[in-house]
């Protein structure tokens, strides 16, 4: 199992940050889609849907966002697996599990009664889309970011507040817009996460840069798992923190914002005044 310690201890940071390029690109492309087209889901009833999620069933039903997700991950996965100089045939089973994973997402949300045929088969191309664009650019866009000046990260900054605001709104309310508004935020603060990591002394240039230090046989696994620990119980708890922080201080300066017209003319929404 030596492609096992390459993705997930290795490569994991260029992989998590491949990650939320697709996941983002493929929530946001969706959404667009979706709130300029407002095809509806299929209907229920005649077809009974299954589903545990009341706000899902709010959205319009073209293109598959799942479908798109969950693609855009095996394609990548698969490549970066097969691009490994250590690819042998346990390699080739964690492919066909990533690919196994995609198709029961995709033929779930038809067996759920989310999606039609269509939905999912142009999420599922789309999603192949964007993964490819990511193996074939992912490295040299990481590269003008971590090796760049801090105006690349304005730029991509400037680029994702553009597509926020030119983001379609639907007929009826739905929460795509809300969910490309998140996944553009978080594009955001990882680009320049990633630049200010790399430029700091803590982090490594190889396998990828803005790579933490981490060396399995150095550090062990007590400490491996006490990190690990700690990093995500830090990441609740400031999300737990920020989130009643946050609305107490951003109402009043959204307020400020209006006043100056400078709030999105979306009819859905609540205005902070």
């Amino acid at each position: 199992m030596t492609v096992l310690p390459i993705l997930f201890w290795c490569g994991y940071v260029e992989l998590g940050r491949a990650l939320v390029h697709i996941l983002a690109s493929g929530v946001y492309f969706t959404g667009t889609l979706k709130d300029l087209l407002c095809l509806p889901r299929p209907l229920s009833p005649p077809l009974q849907r299954i589903s545990k999620s009341a706000s899902v069933a709010l959205e319009y039903g073209f293109p598959s966002t799942h479908s798109t997700n969950a693609v855009s991950v095996a394609v990548y996965a698969a490549w970066a697996i097969r691009s490994s100089a250590d690819f042998d045939s346990s390699g080739l089973w964690i492919e066909l599990l990533f690919y196994a994973y995609a198709f029961s997402i995709v033929v779930g949300r038809l067996y759920c009664g989310m999606h039609g045929f269509f939905d999912v088969v142009t999420g599922s191309l789309l999603g192949a889309v964007l993964a490819i664009v990511q193996c074939k650019f992912g490295g040299a866009f990481d590269n003008w970011i971590s090796n760049g000046p801090i105006y690349n990260v304005l730029i991509v900054t400037i680029i994702m507040l553009v597509a926020v605001r030119v983001h379609p709104e639907p007929v009826d309310d739905c929460p795509c817009f809300d969910d490309s508004v998140a996944f553009s935020a978080v594009m955001i603060g990882v680009q320049l996460g990633t630049w200010h990591f790399a430029n700091s002394p803590f982090s490594w240039r190889h396998p990828a840069p803005a790579t933490a230090p981490f060396l399995l046989a150095e550090i062990g696994w007590p400490r491996a798992c006490a990190r690990t620990l700690l990093g995500v119980s830090v990441i609740f708890a400031w999300r737990g923190l920020t989130k009643p922080a946050l609305f107490r201080i951003l109402p009043p300066i959204f307020r400020v914002g209006e006043n100056l017209g400078l709030s999105l003319p979306r009819r859905f929404f609540l205005r902070a005044s």
